[in-house]
């Protein structure tokens, strides 16, 4: 499996059939507002990985000369992503859809010009 072959209900699915075989929650649905805050957890250890990073640092990630934190950053990732298929399969959530929308959204408001050192 791959972003190239794998659907985002697949992957939703996927993480339900974990929390059921772990038996995390009811049915395998656990709390909606304790996952949204468990993803803020998980938010702040990626962000771990990037606190401090000097240019030469956020370079070689762009790069490829830095697998070992890309790794890093990708577990930690992924445990936000699963929080967050989570959070929309028991909510009803259509990720697709949301992200067009706000795609829209984002569209139609006045630009801003880009500043990196913000």
């Amino acid at each position: 499996m791959n972003d190239n072959d794998t659907t985002l209900s697949t992957l939703k699915e996927q993480v339900h059939q974990l929390c059921l075989r772990k038996g995390w929650g009811v049915d395998g649905v656990q709390d909606p507002q304790h996952v949204a805050m468990a993803m803020t957890v998980e938010m702040s250890e990626l962000l771990e990985h990037f606190q401090w990073l000097n240019p030469e640092d956020v370079r070689a990630l762009l790069e490829g000369r830095d697998p070992e934190r890309v790794a890093l950053i990708a577990e930690e990732f992924a445990d936000v992503m699963m929080y967050g298929l989570q959070l929309t399969r028991t909510l009803g959530i259509d990720i697709t859809q949301q992200v067009l929308r706000k795609i829209d959204i984002v569209d139609h408001r006045p630009p801003k010009p880009y500043n990196p050192d913000r």
